[in-house]
């Protein structure tokens, strides 16, 4: 099992005869892990071993000898030495650290387990996060400590460290161990729960959830025909947290370094054409026609004529969101349209000019719908192009494509921008995030 890395929508593998090289952190490491983890539990059935396995980290108990248990441990390390896997086993022991819990077969207890270099640290109580997120902290450290807690002696034992980080947070709460009782109800699961996620800035005073619910209420009334679909019960508001200072700080870093490793790349490639230019004039006078040439990778136009380029000589620009103005020349009257590219403008350029030439593609989108209707009037037509923005397209990292996303803002916040495109394009899933989708062979 391999993994592959893409680059340019190109895929690369790694070199050499290695046939399992997932790393830790890695796309779908927790997934591998879980998947291989599976397998080898699958051949320690004939042991007569109680096992479980969380990702990495296993935990058996046996009713055996020390010599016998031994033997085991032996098994087990040549079972994953087969498979090509290397395995540490501790046997014979009474007390173990298991994750974050520590168990005691002698006292038969179990209580939180920290590492001895661990640093607790916890969200202050005056940063910049929702209310909700700050006061449900408390609570839920001490839910933690309490349920691996087996009695209250082992939950004092481990509160200390926790009570200094939250005293050190802000936090004006006294851990205090309360057993976890058991309940019978059932958690209904609900699928029809509409979310709307804004993101939190104590900088912003207005209420941005009281005024949603309350454009609900005002759009949505009693006896309208969607009031069963969008109504307080189907819709619920819940606030995400910006980026803090080194999200924000690493992101202008990015920005500045990707954008200085462009230009010393432009700058290389225009040095190698002026010596490829010069290697071209002097075959041609010694009549030489094994001619050299070329390619230019970050090019912004590869037209002959660059003043006829139709968005200013970008056209080779990537992941954009472009604008298609459309002027009728009987009354001089402009309409004009919104669209996204993640692959080079140009491409999507020929795709719409395609659509204008063949009847069949007339329904592509409400760009060539217009201009087909035009047509059909004998009403002649001039078309202007313009790049409006630059974003990334679907991350797999971060579940968002700020592509789609900017071009919706457009169509919302600049309706004179995109006069044009329909309001259903607003509900369109995001296409591009099929690309980070794993496909069976």
């Amino acid at each position: 099992m391999q993994k592959i890395h893409i680059y340019d929508q190109q895929p690369w593998q790694k070199k050499g005869d290695t046939t399992f090289d997932v790393t830790m952190g890695s796309f779908d490491g927790a997934e591998t892990c879980e998947l291989v983890g599976s397998f080898l539990l699958s051949q320690l059935q004939h042991l007569n071993i109680n096992v479980g396995l969380y990702r990495d980290d296993g935990l058996a108990t046996v009713n055996a000898s020390p010599r016998q248990t031994e033997n085991i441990k032996k098994q087990i390390c040549r079972i994953f030495h087969n498979n090509g896997l290397r395995i540490t086993i501790e046997a014979n022991k009474h007390a173990i650290n298991f994750l974050d819990v520590t168990l005691n077969l002698h006292s038969n207890t179990y209580q939180p387990f920290t590492k001895p270099d661990t640093v607790l640290q916890y969200v202050h109580r005056e940063s910049n996060h929702p209310p909700i997120t700050t006061k449900n902290i408390p609570d839920g450290i001490n839910k933690r400590l309490s349920t691996l807690s087996s009695d209250k002696a082992s939950f004092e034992q481990a509160a200390p460290p926790y009570q200094k980080a939250l005293d050190d947070s802000g936090y004006r709460h006294t851990l205090e161990y309360k057993p976890t009782t058991t309940t019978n109800r059932r958690h209904r699961q609900r699928n029809n729960i509409l979310w709307y996620n804004p993101p939190y800035s104590k900088n912003v005073s207005t209420n941005i959830g009281h005024r949603f619910l309350t454009l609900i209420d005002k759009h949505f009334p009693q006896n309208h025909p969607l009031r069963k679909i969008f109504n307080r019960n189907n819709i619920k508001i819940s606030y995400s947290c910006m980026n803090n200072t080194k999200q924000i700080i690493n992101i202008h870093n990015k920005r500045i370094i990707d954008s200085q490793q462009q230009d010393n790349n432009i700058t290389a490639n225009n040095n190698n054409n002026n010596s490829n230019n010069h290697i071209n004039n002097i075959n041609n006078n010694n009549n030489n026609n094994n001619t050299t040439s070329t390619t230019k990778d970050n090019k912004t136009c590869n037209g002959r004529r660059k003043d006829t380029c139709p968005p200013n000589g970008n056209c080779l620009q990537k992941s954009v969101i472009y604008q298609a103005t459309v002027t009728r020349q009987d009354n001089n009257t402009t309409e004009s349209y919104v669209g996204l590219t993640e692959n080079e403008f140009k491409t999507r350029y020929r795709n719409h000019t395609s659509s204008f030439r063949h009847t069949k593609h007339r329904h592509s989108t409400e760009l060539s719908k217009y201009i087909w209707t035009l047509k059909d009037k004998d009403i002649d037509y001039t078309i202007s192009w313009k790049i409006l923005s630059s974003c990334r397209s679907y991350n797999s990292s971060s579940k968002r494509c700020n592509l789609c996303i900017k071009e919706k803002f457009f169509i919302i916040c600049r309706p004179h921008l995109a006069s044009l495109n329909k309001r259903n394009e607003l509900v369109s899933a995001c296409r591009h995030r099929n690309k980070a989708l794993l496909i069976s062979t």
